[in-house]
């Protein structure tokens, strides 16, 4: 499975919180490959640790209905990895109608936090906090068939 799905919650300053939906696909996922036995490169190296980071390709989308409507925003970036697992994203909106930044870090391995800015550098720039929690693998697959299953402009 290539796709991971979150549960979003975006809360403003003003405390408005918005439920949604983000999904990601990593184009490259040799980066995110170990290369041999992990603990055995870590136990021969000597001091000091110097670690490596892997930067990977993300494409995605991301869907909260009373931000972005109907259709979710397509979103492209980068994501940072060490050995231990991923560090950090950083993704931009690519449709220019809806331009969003979107950072965000793991907390845990299922959890994420971070901060959304929608309609970047416009008058209307919003600033969000973001927390997600992602959805077991069995739930996106069935999540992803009812996106296709279902006629377009209505939700599943």
């Amino acid at each position: 499975m290539d796709e991971i799905a979150f549960n979003i919650i975006l809360t403003s300053g003003f405390g408005l919180s918005l439920p949604g939906t983000l999904r990601l696909r990593f184009t490259d996922l040799d980066a995110l490959m170990p290369n041999g036995d992990i603990g055995a490169v870590l136990a021969g190296i000597p001091q000091p640790v110097a670690i490596d980071v892997a930067v990977f390709q993300l494409v995605g989308t991301l869907s909260v209905p009373l931000l972005t409507g109907a259709r979710a925003v397509p979103v492209a970036g980068v994501g940072l990895a060490t050995a231990a697992g991923p560090i950090g994203y950083v993704l931009d909106g690519t449709d220019p109608a809806r331009p969003l930044r979107l950072l965000f870090n793991n907390l845990e391995v299922q959890d994420i936090a971070g901060g959304l800015v929608w309609r970047a550098g416009q008058l209307g720039q919003q600033i969000f906090s973001l927390l997600g929690t992602q959805l077991p693998f069995g739930l996106q697959g069935d999540a992803a068939a009812l996106d296709e299953a279902a006629p377009r402009g209505e939700p599943a």
